[in-house]
């Protein structure tokens, strides 16, 4: 009698939230098209994925050593998002969030939904109700490691089963699978690194090897060396399965994210939009500067310019154009292009 009771009250919880979560949907966001791609907000992640962002559907893990820029990214992510008018969503893990420094990132955080899961069974119940929601563009976890078992939460410290964890997201992810195969939302998980022996590898990901077969893109994110101001990152996709793996740099601030100017000289160098001259760095006939960082401070200034240098660096990219980039520069971009 006492678990007829308990599954209706579940029942009556899970339709309350149900309710809730279409309650806060815009009207019209609820059905949306299946396919389709995220913003990073960053030309180089962009590229990186290879297929111009984040896919909808799909699973991403971001992970590398700590303090190395992970929050950053993802949170640069959500604020790319934000820009095109879509939805996202934030779950807490690792109980950090800090507002002010999302704002500064440029997230909008009176719009952001943010839930302090207490452990990660929490967490993926409110991913899953999330996802099939349609509601939600983007769900950033931050971060998988931090995922605690109930069992872990009500033992003593020490006396909980190490492979616990493994097996709880496990299970989560086989479920949370199952709600993206007809969800627009794409889930970002932010994850660690350890130490590990066995198998050639001397260190993994947290969590086990769940995530290594769920996620649709992995990437791995290291320091390569420091910069005034800042850092230069390297990301390197180790496992794609909708586009060829691919490793590139560009240069990291916090509060920022990937610098734009920087990563957009950088990226019009490889691609040959920017030519390099006796004059200096060259685009389209203008000259940005003598050398790199005239270029990027020329740049830093000069809002249509940047717009269509980033255009033209998507373009010779093969990377679909943001929705804030205008006919008129789309038609500028065709033109370069098609060579006319």
């Amino acid at each position: 009698m006492s678990q007829s009771t308990d599954s209706r009250q579940l029942s009556l919880f899970d339709n309350r939230l149900q309710l809730e979560l279409e309650r806060l949907a815009p009207f019209g966001h609820r059905n949306r098209p299946l396919d389709g791609i995220l913003p990073t907000g960053s030309v180089t992640m962009d590229a990186a994925m290879g297929v111009g962002g984040l896919p909808r559907g799909r699973m991403i893990e971001l992970y590398g050593p700590p303090a190395v820029g992970k929050t950053t990214l993802g949170l640069q992510a959500i604020a790319a998002a934000q820009r095109q008018g879509e939805t996202a969503a934030l779950i807490d893990a690792e109980h950090a969030y800090d507002p002010s420094y999302a704002e500064q990132v440029g997230v909008d955080t009176e719009s952001l939904l943010v839930a302090a899961a207490d452990d990660g069974q929490q967490a993926f119940r409110i991913m899953e109700k999330l996802a099939a929601s349609k509601a939600v563009d983007i769900i950033l976890v931050d971060s998988l490691a931090a995922m605690l078992t109930p069992e872990e939460r009500e033992a003593a410290i020490g006396e909980a089963n190490p492979f616990s964890q493994c097996e709880m997201i496990a299970s989560g992810l086989r479920r949370l699978a199952r709600v993206l195969a007809s969800s627009p939302a794409c889930v970002l998980f932010l994850n660690q690194i350890r130490a590990y022996k066995g198998y050639g590898y001397t260190e993994t990901s947290a969590g086990g090897w769940s995530l290594k077969l769920h996620a649709a893109v992995r990437a791995d994110v290291r320091e390569r060396q420091e910069l005034r101001g800042g850092k230069r990152l390297a990301v390197r996709v180790v496992k794609n399965q909708l586009a060829a793996t691919a490793q590139h740099e560009f240069d990291f601030a916090a509060g920022v994210g990937a610098v734009p100017e920087a990563e957009l000289i950088d990226m019009g160098m490889d691609t040959g939009v920017v030519s390099v001259t006796p004059r200096g760095l060259v685009f389209e006939g203008e000259v940005l500067g003598r050398n790199r960082e005239s270029a990027i401070a020329r740049i830093a200034g000069h809002f249509t310019l940047m717009a269509e240098l980033r255009a033209a660096v998507r373009a010779a990219l093969g990377l679909p154009q943001p929705k804030t980039v205008g006919r008129a520069g789309l038609e500028r971009v065709q033109r370069r292009a098609t060579g006319s």
